[in-house]
């Protein structure tokens, strides 16, 4: 059983802040005394479901854990994508179990308030007092960047972000900055942007407006639309940053009118992006919408209405048919008691799920599960080379016997099939949703051969 714990340090954690008041209601918090783990109690639990050698599963536990912004600005992305992440860890904890392999996965979060300096904090006590070797990464960019280069890489931690999607990332890769160390789970902005492009012009749209939350996200995704739309042939009327937490966005959304655009690209979070639609409906902005996927959650729909969304495109990464993204939506339904549609919770699940995967697959070769052991494992359970496994606990423990068996596997996460590139990122198609009865229903789908497309357009439109 997958756990959030406090250890029998509980003083020490109350004197660092640690004990997180902030999730009460969210959480489950149990106490339990913290277990040795190591790569003798991984080779011990191996023997035990190889040759009968009786050892209890309880002998060892491997900690996965996470930092999120359970709270501030992206607070009601960050509880659902890590409830997403914690079930994924319980699935491959249930499967393991069953199968009689792998030590306890423990599954422990902590908050970033959506505060870079807080995030560091949070995953240095993680690391230098839990020993986790394993994070699920940030919801936003510009926490991920510090975390990655103050305190995670030197401590040779893996890093799966699940809505990390700025492209500084690919570039910090590339310069070998990350050691290899940082995956996604979801798109970069490279991609999503000319997704987004692409919706908007099949959508009908011309001259968008574009409002862009003033970080590292918002910038790239900004350009990268830009660019896109503009080889697609559309121009841009205007586009206008905004900070978060305002009480009014009259002033952004004044200067986004201007220029006379026929919709509005909403680079936003929920949070904003909800006062951002009624000063744009307030002031007779065109009730046409371009929506990131960050802007792909039930709750924003039910707060501003369905009947001011009837022109509203959303796009979100994945496949328009995919057997884990169904498991896992009725799956955190049934878990959780809340909806599974939403940004994040797909990829959430999946990085989740691809770090338990990793760890019980060290414990079954009796390899420690260190960050750059788990990164290798990574690479091996993911990509086309290897036989099609999904996610659920069935589709898990399939998976981990074929891993047991040798075999290699590609996992198909609720993203879809993930196949990392050299610097962490994954490549997957789009789907065009539009809401219906409160639902968000597919009425289309981009392809990766698109996107390279209108990709190579930009860059002969640059050169």
């Amino acid at each position: 059983m997958v756990r959030y714990t406090i250890t029998s340090r509980l003083t020490k954690f109350i004197s660092y802040g640690l004990f997180p008041l902030q999730i009460k209601g969210v959480m489950e918090m149990k106490m339990r005394q913290k277990k040795v783990v190591g790569v003798l109690g991984a080779a011990l639990l191996c023997m035990a479901g190889s040759s009968g050698f009786n050892v209890s599963l309880a002998a060892c536990e491997h900690k996965i854990g996470a930092v999120l912004s359970l709270t501030g600005a992206y607070g009601a992305h960050g509880v659902p994508i890590s409830r997403a992440a914690q079930l994924g860890v319980e699935q491959v904890n249930e499967a393991r179990a069953a199968l009689g392999v792998g030590c306890d996965l423990v599954y422990d979060v902590r908050d970033s308030n959506t505060q870079a300096s807080l995030a560091v904090d949070a995953a240095r006590k993680l690391i230098d007092l839990e020993g986790v070797t394993a994070l699920v990464g940030p919801v936003s960019s510009g926490i991920t960047a510090p975390l990655l280069s103050s305190v995670t890489v030197e401590n040779d931690v893996l890093v799966i972000a699940t809505a990390s999607t700025s492209s500084t990332f690919t570039n910090m890769a590339k310069r070998g900055e990350t050691k290899g160390l940082f995956f996604r789970t979801l798109p970069s902005d490279s991609l999503q942007a000319v997704a987004a492009a692409m919706m908007a012009y099949q959508a009908g749209f011309r001259k968008p407006a574009i409002i862009y939350f003033n970080n590292d996200w918002g910038k790239n995704n900004k350009a990268g639309f830009i660019d896109a739309f503009k080889a697609l042939g559309g121009e841009i009327a205007n586009s206008v940053p905004f900070n978060p937490d305002q009480p009014t966005y009259r002033s952004e959304i004044t200067k986004t009118l201007e220029g006379d655009p026929d919709s509005l690209y909403m680079l936003s979070n929920t949070q904003d992006g909800v006062k951002h639609f009624r000063d744009w409906i307030r002031f007779d902005g065109p009730q046409n919408f371009i929506m990131p996927q960050g802007m792909n959650d039930s709750a924003f729909v039910d707060t501003v209405g369905e009947d001011l969304l009837k022109n509203a495109w959303f796009i979100s990464p994945g496949t328009p048919e995919n057997s884990s993204l169904q498991q896992m939506e009725a799956d955190f339904q049934v878990r959780w008691d809340a909806s599974p549609k939403g940004p994040g919770r797909n990829s959430g699940y999946d990085a989740g799920v691809l770090i338990g995967l990793a760890m019980v697959a060290a414990d079954m070769r009796g390899l420690d599960t260190s960050g750059p052991t788990l990164a290798k494992i990574v690479r091996e359970i993911t990509g086309p080379d290897g036989e099609q496994h999904h996610g659920g606990v069935e589709g898990l423990k399939l998976a981990i016997s074929a891993i047991k068996a040798g075999k290699n596997i590609w996992y198909v996460g609720a993203t879809g099939p993930i196949d990392f590139d050299p610097y962490g990122d994954v490549a997957v198609p789009f789907v065009m949703m539009k809401i219906k009865d409160g639902e968000y229903v597919t009425v289309g789908s981009v392809s990766l051969e698109e996107v390279s497309e209108v990709k190579a357009k930009v860059r002969a439109m640059n050169n």
